[in-house]
């Protein structure tokens, strides 16, 4: 027979019926088998690296309590087992890390930008010599890109490197973007870049960008950002059957390097969403794809492509400015499509240091600073 109890601890009310998969927290379910999983006991869990040394898999039967009890801000359950054992909670940790319903995660702090809501809320060009990291990681994951200063150019190894490992690609850990005679890829030119992502031609493209101003006093040669999230989601709205055809399409991104004797031709499509159907990374490069589609299909791909391309360019979602010697713009690849305006070469130099790093490294670092570790209590 099922019997409920009702306990007042301060404002938190607990609920809890015996013989029963869950017990209700201040309004919040949990499972038994939830709570037996995550026991914080010695037993249960190596007590200075938090992991698991309980295998809920061990046993055939879910996990079943004999008695629930509360007392003083703490939740104890002895469990039905052999040898007997004991789980204790901290409510309040408990209530922190709720899962029905589901908790508000970061994807709620990102703000879908354009132009205009840019010029009405300037972003910060934080200073990395005095500004809290945490400051400007916080915008970088809610704006997509961050402009930061004060970096030394002899320091810019040992910033990137104090957040992340630098990501090793055919360039080198940090490579020079200028004009080079007989240049080999556009980015080495002055011609101006339309928005896009790097690394459409690598599986992993979810890394974070540094593109760190060595000079520029140059005629031209601005920079520019657009958040393709914003972009995808708008076009979405607007065109529904050529966004699906983005969603749906395998496009091939190549990079030939004759050099180093490497062919990248991965396919992707060029707008990935999530398991919820939420968009969840771009791949966009106008300079280097290649399309292996059915005659049919040929047609409306181009359409949707064209028309995609077309939002990219509109300036109504180009954020655009100078960067300085000593700035770095910090860009979360997947998301935020960068360019440039064409310089003239002759009026002075433009030299832009790139660098990656995968974007988990920021989430980690993220992550630590703004969510206690498992058991902190």
């Amino acid at each position: 027979m099922t019997t409920n109890q009702d306990r007042l601890n301060s404002d938190c009310k607990i609920q809890f019926m015996q013989n029963e998969r869950f017990i209700i927290i201040d309004g919040k379910r949990f499972h038994y088998t939830w709570l037996r999983d995550h026991c914080p006991s010695p037993k249960s869990r190596h007590q200075t690296s938090f992991q698991r040394l309980y295998d809920i898999s061990d046993s055939v039967l879910p996990p079943k309590p004999l008695s629930v009890e509360e007392r003083d801000g703490q939740l104890i359950i002895d469990w039905d087992e052999n040898p007997p054992h004991r789980s204790i909670f901290s409510i309040s940790w408990l209530l922190r890390h709720a899962y029905d319903p589901k908790p508000a995660c970061f994807s709620n702090e990102i703000v879908f930008w354009d132009k205009l809501w840019l010029e009405a809320n300037s972003p910060d060009r934080p200073d990395t010599q005095s500004c809290n990291s945490q400051l400007w990681i916080n915008q970088l994951f809610k704006l997509g890109f961050v402009i930061l200063q004060n970096i030394a150019p002899e320091n810019l190894d040992s910033f990137i490197s104090s957040i992340g490992p630098i990501r090793n690609t055919e360039y080198g850990k940090i490579s020079s973007v200028k004009v080079t005679p007989e240049a080999k890829d556009l980015f080495a030119t002055a011609h101006g870049l339309p928005p896009h992502t790097d690394f459409t031609f690598w599986q992993g493209n979810r890394v974070a960008q540094f593109l760190y101003c060595v000079e520029n006093n140059a005629l031209g040669g601005d920079s520019m950002v657009v958040d393709g999230f914003r972009v995808a989601n708008d076009f979405r709205q607007d065109h529904p059957d050529h966004f699906q055809t983005l969603v749906k399409t395998p496009v091939q991104f190549w990079l030939y390097n004759d050099k180093l004797k490497y062919f990248f031709c991965p396919e992707n499509p060029i707008i990935e969403l999530d398991h919820e159907g939420r968009v969840a990374a771009l791949r966009f490069h106008y300079k280097n794809y290649i399309l292996n589609l059915p005659f049919e299909q040929m047609e409306s791909f181009y359409e949707a492509y064209s028309r995609f391309f077309n939002y990219l360019k509109n300036p109504d979602y180009q954020y655009c400015f100078r960067l300085k010697p000593g700035e770095c713009l910090l860009v979360q690849n997947f998301r935020v499509l960068h360019g440039r305006t064409a310089f003239d070469p002759t009026s002075g130099s433009r030299e832009i240091k790139t660098a990656y790093m995968e974007w988990d490294y920021l989430i980690g670092r993220r992550n630590f600073e703004q969510r206690e570790f498992y058991f902190a209590e």
